[in-house]
């Protein structure tokens, strides 16, 4: 794993996204109930940020067009089976966040 330390834990603000970079990829860091989620940044439909759409518990809404995501599983909460955001593996290292963008997150 190759973990990069990304942004300190107290910049991703409760209700929306932090968007960061790593080699090229826009990541978007959400926080539901004090656990930091990383998913790519951008929605399907028109590559529209996420980090920018409304987080409401565990489902942020993309700002375009009113798709939502699960950050905890990249799914569309109506359709568990279909074709999820790329997720990574996140891990806290005193107070700094870091992610892996080569090790895509399990389900």
């Amino acid at each position: 794993m190759s973990y990069r330390r990304v942004a300190k834990k107290d910049e991703v603000p409760d209700g929306r996204g932090l968007c960061v970079q790593i080699e090229g990829i826009d990541v978007g860091l959400f926080r539901v109930e004090g656990v930091i989620y990383a998913m790519e940044n951008r929605c399907p439909h028109a590559e529209d940020p996420l980090s920018e759409g409304l987080l409401e518990g565990p489902i942020v809404t993309c700002r375009a067009h009113g798709w939502q995501f699960d950050v905890r599983t990249g799914f569309r909460p109506e359709d568990g089976d279909g074709f999820p955001i790329p997720r990574f593996p996140v891990r806290t290292v005193d107070d700094w966040i870091e992610v892996d963008i080569h090790a895509p997150a399990g389900r």
